[in-house]
């Protein structure tokens, strides 16, 4: 039995940091034009064209804004004039994808005719009074019926679709125009559904034909788009075994709940009679019946993790924690297994976490989309799980999707097939993603140990960051690209009494979300931006097939989780915690020391490890600027009685603008003292935010011997312990 002492994680106390102020960049140059007058008169132009259609609308007299395309001149960022814009009455609401100088503004019919007046000066007064703004503008412009149905196939077929109001509305603009909207589409006999999201998303769900939306959109200008109503899917697993006749259950280690939301769980079977702990049923429309196989299949091997077939020997489980079943696929009339449609699941999301959020903390979604992710576009169930993320302090944990059949020769033209890619909601910005390795193999199969899963989905995510974060063992596949009981997952079936196997992300996700409520147990005051730092900086990296050409993180993320690790120092290790808050008028440093061991002994090699993770708020309506906050770092060395930046090479860092995770490492053998070192920490914002937005974060720095020729954890705490506090944890959770 090994009585080791657990190496406890140290915390950075508040008198550790200081701040310096942040001097702002000047403002922008105005524009030149060569001809004020003539540009004048083409504004006047199209702002009368712009009212002159407004009016016509059947919701003009129900919003007080109108929403409008803007651009400035080709060569000109548009977000560059922000400030000049909104002297004018505009609010930028989203960027162009294709087109730097195009954006989607609101102005309220106020401003808009103010607009109009200084237009007129602009044009008729001498000097081109208000230039200095108005140049800026190169035009205006009502947004096109097409812009809004973009995503929609044309032809006369019916389809199921949402059609989405700005956000922006105000709530009673909001319900005022979804009645006039349903109304509308009920005298044509069209049933619809209407739902307020909790992120405020505003949208009706219908079936009707391409014209129709086109006439709808045509006569609503608070119509922000239309897309399809997908629809998600699961599938079945493959019988292996029947449980042992006398199964030994034992008790929970932990009373933490993890909600599975899918297709539903046999909470009535031995191995999960005891551990539901609440079955909520939300059946789609189409349902008869349920179809428990993949929802119970997820739930055992949150409940008992990767070596549940142990059982067979040793006819004991014992269960981690417990699971709330959320049930959201059932069977229609014909045997086929039924899902929920991205309407359905926003709403189902929003009303389990507003009403559970406060005893479950951590939701497993081994669901996806068929279709992979575009640059740039989040769907809107990806928006509102980093909505309700942020909101309630909760961690959703989804699988990052499988690929079904072969895109290609194998490996390289077969992941970089756009096929390959992550399918909606895996790309949520504040979500855990999780990828698929191959824990065994056999001579016939495609991975190796330890290696990406044929089928799994791969990054980047939308906005081009890290994803998946993390991977786990889902299976492997053999050069049939077929999956074999030696090398699947094992999970137990609908029946409650038999062992299945199957391959694919769904069965990598939920042993990641037992990680992270083993984490949220041991430290129980910890943020959730702590915990998710806690699994990406202590997991080991994972392997690609050596024959991908340009390989990337975008496969394997940071790797597989060390939990004994993220629970507790190595020897050769010490760990620093620190959580906080920055906003963008200081500079913020956090101070630590490096111990003098790796001076007085030439056998050490100092490493620094640093992992930051935040949470930002996102912006629904821009998917271009989505993320509205940033954290920068810059590491400090002690050298003699001064600081010196550090530089970092692009190969140890992980640093995307605007993505909520930064991470890098570097390796010193000299040029460097001990004793205390910095992080400096600048916060940045976009889009809606107010010069005030404070971004919480979290950072782990870790001191490492390289060489691992020295106890470090023991001589940090000898020459530094009294400076730095314990980090509170329930020691070591099994």
């Amino acid at each position: 039995m090994n009585l080791e002492t657990p190496k406890k994680h140290f915390r950075i106390p508040d008198e550790n940091v200081r701040f310096e102020k942040v001097t702002p960049p000047k403002g922008g140059k105005s524009f030149k034009r060569n001809d004020y007058t003539s540009h004048a008169n083409y504004l006047a132009k199209r702002s009368s064209l712009v009212r002159a259609s407004a009016v016509k609308k059947e919701d003009y007299e129900w919003s007080k804004h109108l929403y409008l395309n803007i651009k400035s001149p080709q060569e000109v960022a548009i977000k560059s004039g922000k400030l000049k814009l909104k002297a004018l009455g505009f609010e930028i609401l989203s960027l162009n994808r294709l087109h730097k100088n195009v954006c989607l503004a609101r102005i309220s019919k106020e401003k808009f005719a103010s607009l109009e007046d200084k237009i007129h000066k602009y044009a008729n007064e001498n000097g081109n009074p208000g230039k200095s703004n108005l140049a800026i503008l190169d035009d205006i412009e009502e947004v096109e019926a097409g812009e809004k149905l973009s995503a929609l196939p044309k032809g006369n077929e019916n389809q199921t679709v949402i059609i989405y109001l700005y956000n922006s509305l105000s709530q009673k603009e909001r319900f005022l125009i979804l009645n006039h909207l349903e109304a509308e589409l009920g005298k044509q006999s069209i049933e619809t559904e209407s739902q307020v999201f909790a992120n405020g998303a505003t949208a009706v769900s219908c079936i009707t034909n391409y014209s129709t939306l086109a006439s709808i959109v045509n006569s609503y200008s608070t119509v922000n788009k239309v897309e399809t109503n997908s629809a998600f899917y699961i599938r079945g697993s493959v019988r292996e075994a029947t449980l042992p006749s006398v199964l030994t259950i034992n008790p929970p280690l932990s009373n933490s709940v993890v909600a599975i939301i899918d297709s539903g769980i046999e909470s009535l079977s031995t191995p999960f009679r005891t551990l539901v702990t609440t079955n909520l049923r939300y059946l789609p429309k189409s349902a008869v019946g349920l179809d428990q196989d993949h929802g119970s299949f997820v739930a055992s091997r949150c409940l008992y993790g990767d070596e549940i077939d142990s059982c067979l020997s040793s006819r004991v489980l014992t269960p981690y924690c417990k699971v709330m079943d959320v049930t959201i696929f059932g069977k229609d009339k014909n045997g086929d297994s039924v899902g929920p449609s991205n309407f359905s699941l926003m709403n189902i999301i929003g009303e389990v976490v507003k009403k559970y959020h406060n005893e479950v903390k951590v939701y497993n979604l081994s669901l996806n989309s068929h279709k992979p992710i575009n640059d740039f576009q989040y769907s809107e169930v990806a928006k509102q799980i980093d909505y309700l993320s942020k909101t309630y302090s909760v961690i959703f944990i989804i699988a990052s999707g499988n690929i079904n059949s072969p895109l290609g020769s194998y490996p390289h033209d077969h992941f970089s097939h756009k096929g390959s890619r992550l399918g909606s909601p895996a790309e949520s910005l504040l979500a855990i993603t999780v990828g698929s390795i191959a824990k065994y193999d056999t001579t016939n199969c495609l991975a190796i140990k330890d290696e990406i899963s044929p089928f799994s989905r791969i990054g980047p995510g939308a906005d081009k960051g890290l994803k998946p974060e993390i991977v786990c063992h889902g299976g492997n596949l053999n050069k049939s690209y077929q999956p074999i009981a030696r090398t699947s997952s094992y999970g137990i079936n609908q029946t409650g009494g038999e062992l299945a196997t199957d391959v694919g992300t769904s069965f990598s996700a939920p042993l990641i979300s037992q990680y992270v409520i083993r984490l949220i147990d041991a430290f129980p005051d910890a943020t959730t931006n702590l915990i998710k730092a806690l699994l990406y900086h202590f997991s080991q990296k994972r392997a690609i097939p050596s024959m991908i050409v340009n390989p990337h993180n975008y496969y394997t993320g940071f790797g597989e989780p060390h939990i004994e690790q993220s629970l507790s120092s190595a020897p050769n290790t010490f760990s620093y915690f620190f959580e906080g808050s920055i906003d963008q008028k200081k500079y913020q440093y956090v101070g630590f020391h490096i111990p003098s061991i790796f001076k007085t002994n030439s056998a050490t090699k100092l490493k620094v490890k640093i992992t930051i993770v935040f949470d930002p708020a996102v912006n629904p309506i821009n998917d271009l600027e989505y993320s509205m906050s940033r954290i920068s770092a810059t590491l400090f060395k002690a050298q003699g009685s001064d600081f010196k930046e550090i530089s970092i090479d692009t190969d140890q860092k992980y640093n995307l603008p605007w993505n909520p995770i930064l991470q890098f490492e570097k390796e010193f053998t000299r040029g460097f003292s001990t004793g205390y070192w910095e992080l400096r920490l600048r916060s940045f914002t976009r889009g809606t935010l107010n010069e005030k937005y404070s971004q919480n974060f979290a950072v782990i720095i870790e001191i490492i011997d390289s060489n691992n020729k020295v106890d470090i954890y023991t001589e940090t705490l000898r020459e530094f312990g009294s400076k730095y506090e314990i980090v509170k944890s329930k020691g070591k959770v099994a």
